[in-house]
């Protein structure tokens, strides 16, 4: 949270002000302009683990910032590795 009473989440590097102390992950998506197709993952606070957001996951912002990165689809080795004689 800021020092006026706002709060705010870091989105792959941007500080964006949220609309209340809890954001859901589409509301993520909508802020950042981040697609559909891309996974959220919030850092995890202190000895907490990173966790991926879905579009209905609740985050509270307000404790520390936030820090959320939005992940590409990505795909492991290619098929036309796998067509190939």
């Amino acid at each position: 949270m800021g020092d006026d009473g706002k709060y705010f989440v870091l989105l792959n590097g941007r500080r964006f002000e949220a609309p209340s102390s809890m954001i859901t992950g589409i509301q993520l998506r909508l802020l950042g302009e981040i697609p559909a197709t891309h996974v959220l993952i919030a850092e995890g606070l202190d000895n907490e683990p990173d966790q991926v957001v879905t579009d209905t996951d609740i985050l509270d912002l307000s404790g520390q910032v936030r820090h959320v990165f939005a992940k590409p689809p990505t795909a492991f080795g290619s098929l036309l590795n796998e067509l190939r004689p």
